[in-house]
Formats: structure tokens, C-alpha cells, sequence
């Protein structure tokens, strides 16, 4: 009989926590804005790359953003825009991998449409999770979310590098592995 006890405990122990999850998980986002372009007078180069290349840059330039945060991700290039991390479920950590389509858009900047993801074995919703990314991923402040429409902004034109150096993009094109860059070195006012 003190079987049927624990095994009802332990039943509504287990649907609190799954309630407590989906109560977590369905809040809802805060409202976001995408900001326009800036644009930096200088002199411009073009540079092409490839999805070699261009992983190596992108996770140096995560792993310096995020380094002392709990959560860490890694992001690569292939026929897709993939984005994987570990997430603890239930006691065990399981794969979370999130794909996209990149599109470059007007400005610039680059869009991550398409969004395809998988916790271990199961696909998942995409606006709750990228709800989820929101909140707890270590994101650089260029990079916004916005699960209402299921897409992430690449803001390149906000990045600034050592000494003032912006990048936006002209084009990005991962199945014939063509990457086109503008470099703008920025020049000062005095001349």
C-alpha cells in the first residue's frame, strides 16, 4: 500500500515540473526593433571568403563575446547556417542544433530565415525556442531574435572592429560556398 503513495507522489511531482517548464517556456518575448543601418565613410574593399574561412572568424569571434557565460554555442557554416549548443534535460545534456537560410538584405545586415530545430532526436517548436535563445544564450549584442516572425538579424553593420573597421555583407551563397564581404576602413576628418 506505501507503493501507491510514492508512485502518485511521484506522478505529481512530475506533471509540476513539466507545468513548471511550460509555464517558463510560453512567457512571452519582449517586443524587439531592428535598427537601420549605419553607415561609415571611408575607404571600401571587397572581400570574399568561403565557409572555411568564415567559421573560423565567427567562433573566435563568439568564444571572446561568451566566455565567461554558462551556456556556450558554436556556430558553422555548410548548406545551411547551423548553431548548436548542450542543454541539460532532465539531468542529462542533450544537442540542441538550430539551422537557418541566411539572406542579405538591404543595408547589409544579414537575416536567418527558415529556422529548422532539434533537441537530440526531437524537432522542436521554433518560436519557443528562439524565445528560449533570447533569454538565456550569450548573444553578442548584434545579434537579435525575434520570435514572432521565427528570424534572427545579423546586425554586420554594427560590429566594429579594432580600430573602427565595419563589414557588411553583399552576398552570401553556401551552396556554390561564395561569401562577398565590404570592408569599410573608416578615414578620419582631418586630411
Amino acid at each position: 500500500m506505501n507503493w501507491k503513495k510514492w508512485f502518485w507522489t511521484l506522478v505529481v511531482l512530475d506533471i509540476a515540473v513539466v507545468m513548471l517548464f511550460a509555464v517558463w517556456l510560453f512567457q512571452p518575448a519582449k517586443p524587439i526593433s531592428v535598427p537601420s543601418p549605419k553607415k561609415v565613410k571611408g575607404a571600401t574593399f571587397t572581400v570574399y571568403s568561403n565557409k572555411e574561412h568564415l567559421n573560423t572568424v565567427i567562433n573566435d569571434y563568439i568564444r571572446k563575446k561568451a566566455k565567461d557565460h554558462p551556456v556556450q554555442y558554436r556556430v558553422w557554416l555548410d548548406d545551411r547556417v547551423y548553431v548548436a549548443s548542450k542543454l541539460p534535460v532532465f539531468g542529462r545534456e542533450m544537442d540542441l542544433v538550430v539551422s537557418f537560410i541566411p539572406k542579405v538584405v538591404k543595408g547589409g545586415n544579414v537575416v536567418l530565415e527558415s529556422p529548422e530545430i532539434s533537441l537530440g532526436d526531437w524537432e522542436l517548436p521554433v518560436t519557443y525556442v528562439l524565445r528560449y535563445l533570447r533569454k538565456h544564450a550569450p548573444l553578442p549584442d548584434e545579434v537579435i531574435i525575434d520570435p514572432k516572425v521565427n528570424r534572427v538579424y545579423v546586425e554586420l553593420t554594427d560590429i566594429r572592429f579594432g580600430n573602427g573597421y565595419q563589414v557588411s555583407a553583399r552576398k552570401i551563397d553556401l551552396a556554390k560556398d561564395e561569401i562577398v564581404f565590404t570592408l569599410t576602413i573608416p578615414t578620419s576628418a582631418k586630411q
